[in-house]
């Protein structure tokens, strides 16, 4: 066998074998009390005081500041951006993100924190029964059990502008769930739920429902679930219409309820391509309670797999052809 021959033959096969394997397309863990937010003490002059921007208070600035309808690139969160709540004026510095909330009442918002407030979360505040009363009068998705929240969470998948990614059979979405134990202990919350969120060729799909059972909760502060989504062999629903713009309550007729999982259009993973983000949507039902909750993902990552275009599928046919030549020759 000739060199050349020899060098093509290798070619081809570490061509097919790159296309074969996971790579990790995004990945964020929360720090405790440091990470992708933290107090003032800690921030100004500090390790991630590169913004020319100075923090006051606790570091929970952005704990409620996603209340705006999801809608795409305008929903867009960087890193630098500061948020103002009461007192605590914080600069976020975590990853980029897409972000937005459907929700009944203005008793809750979405938001990002550190660990210690559980990360990407839904804020749920104090909920009185004359506040379910009315969002149930109004047709709120929560009914008479709450006060309903949905708020969904989108990243950037590495290197998207130049790689087409789809989900090989190996490929996963993990997150680290965290629920306050009070949330069931104490019946701050009727429910809870997580799915995989991905936008592959320009449209949004949810993954698998994961429900939390609440009764079933214990210990102190916030119980953690690893919850994993196998994206080649999940089915994948369409979310129809993702991005809007509408900020109403979900219980108004105008509302486009985008964030409500209910299509009929699905399809499997091993068939999605051109996947640019991933994330995950959360879903919580809050009861009547004094206090709130933090309902959220501390830890998440994604892996996909580089598919090929259809000129490098001619080149691996060919090698292997070229190959198969070759080896009849030397019998």
């Amino acid at each position: 066998m000739k060199i050349t021959s020899l060098f093509k033959l290798s070619v081809a096969l570490t061509v097919l074998s790159s296309y074969a394997n996971a790579v990790t397309i995004f990945s964020f863990a929360a720090d405790s009390n440091n990470f992708p937010t933290t107090t003032a003490a800690k921030f100004n002059d500090g390790t991630y005081d590169t913004y020319g921007t100075t923090d006051s208070g606790s570091g929970t600035g952005w704990g409620s500041g996603i209340t705006t309808n999801f809608n795409g690139a305008s929903s867009v969160i960087n890193p630098g951006e500061q948020s103002t709540q009461g007192s605590n004026t914080t600069t976020y510095f975590g990853p980029t993100f897409y972000a937005g909330i459907n929700r009944d009442a203005y008793k809750g918002a979405g938001g990002v924190i550190h660990s210690n407030g559980n990360g990407f979360r839904i804020r749920v505040n104090d909920i009185a029964q004359t506040d379910i009363n009315t969002s149930a009068a109004a047709g709120g998705a929560g009914g008479t059990n709450g006060i309903n929240f949905k708020a969904v969470f989108m990243f950037d998948a590495e290197d998207a502008d130049t790689i087409n990614y789809g989900f090989g059979s190996t490929d996963t979405l993990v997150a680290r769930l965290a629920v306050p134990v009070n949330m069931g202990t104490e019946n701050r919350a009727y429910s809870a739920s997580y799915r995989a969120m991905v936008k592959a060729d320009g449209e949004y799909y949810a993954g698998t429902l994961n429900t939390i059972d609440l009764s079933a909760l214990s210990g102190s502060n916030s119980q953690t679930f690893d919850l994993t989504e196998d994206g080649a062999s999940a089915t994948w629903t369409l979310m129809d219409d993702f991005e809007k713009s509408n900020n109403s309550l979900q219980s108004n007729a105008s509302h486009p309820k985008n964030l409500t999982v209910d299509g009929s259009t699905t399809v499997i993973g091993s068939q999605l391509t051109g996947i640019t983000q991933v994330g995950f949507l959360l879903d919580t039902t809050g009861a009547v309670n004094s206090g709130g909750y933090n309902f959220g993902v501390r830890q998440f990552s994604a892996e996909a797999t580089a598919v090929p275009e259809p000129s490098s599928y001619a080149l691996i046919a060919g090698m292997l052809t070229l190959a198969s030549i070759i080896v009849r020759r030397r019998k």
